[in-house]
């Protein structure tokens, strides 16, 4: 069985409707969406049980305090929750993607790789912090520095074959000389470095020290529809 788990505030409401509206054709094997409400208001869950009714979801409300958004912790629990579910295969979406391929051509690719990920072109040292870079042991690890970093809007997982990469996710998710050191920042401007958000580096490094590969599988990617028809 597969579980999608879809973190959603209020302020990204309307982009995430666009994301389920993308799920309607494309739920061609067993599955459960999990909406990870980490701020929706009572307007919002009344739309989402009247006009997503044809979708098979459940609402999870995740406590998510101001710095768990900005530091992007509520990821790193998602990703938790993923590991303690019993599906055969999980995926993380962010609010503005789409799905763009079947779940039955995605179990394909994922039984085949056990994780899929997608990369950016911006090297993994120029989006993450030194003491991020220090404290998961990589720091002179000129292979993985130096790298394209890994994108954490759309991983998959092959639950049974990811245990340790889905340990070391949560591990240094939860270190927050990892998650959100001191000096850190979510913006691309000003400072010494220019990090961007480390809850992407964490997960994009463990992957790597795990021999993952990202892949040019285009199985969703980011939109700005905006779906108003409520």
């Amino acid at each position: 069985m597969f579980g999608i788990f879809l973190p959603v505030d209020k302020a990204h409401f309307l982009h995430f409707q666009g994301l389920l509206y993308s799920l309607k054709d494309l739920l061609n094997v067993d599955y459960k969406i999990h909406i990870i409400d980490i701020g929706l208001n009572i307007k919002q869950i009344e739309i989402l049980n009247k006009r997503f009714s044809f979708l098979n979801f459940e609402i999870n409300k995740l406590k998510s305090s101001r710095d768990d958004k900005l530091s992007y912790r509520f990821k790193i629990k998602t990703i938790e929750m993923m590991y303690n579910s019993n599906y055969d295969y999980t995926m993380m979406l962010d609010s503005k993607n789409h799905l763009k391929l079947c779940l039955s051509s995605i179990v394909i690719n994922v039984e085949k790789y056990n994780v899929l990920i997608n990369e950016i072109v911006a090297l993994e040292h120029e989006w993450t912090h030194n003491t991020c870079l220090l404290n998961m042991g990589i720091i002179n690890d000129m292979e993985i520095i130096n790298s394209n970093q890994y994108q954490s809007n759309n991983p998959v997982f092959y639950n049974r074959k990811c245990k340790d990469i889905f340990l070391d996710i949560i591990k240094y998710g939860n270190d927050d000389n990892c998650l959100c050191p001191i000096g850190s920042m979510k913006s691309l401007i000003g400072g010494e470095k220019c990090t961007h958000r480390q809850d992407q580096s964490i997960i994009s490094i463990v992957l790597k020290k795990h021999n993952i590969r990202a892949l040019n599988l285009v199985y969703s990617n980011y939109h700005n529809t905006i779906h108003t028809d409520f």
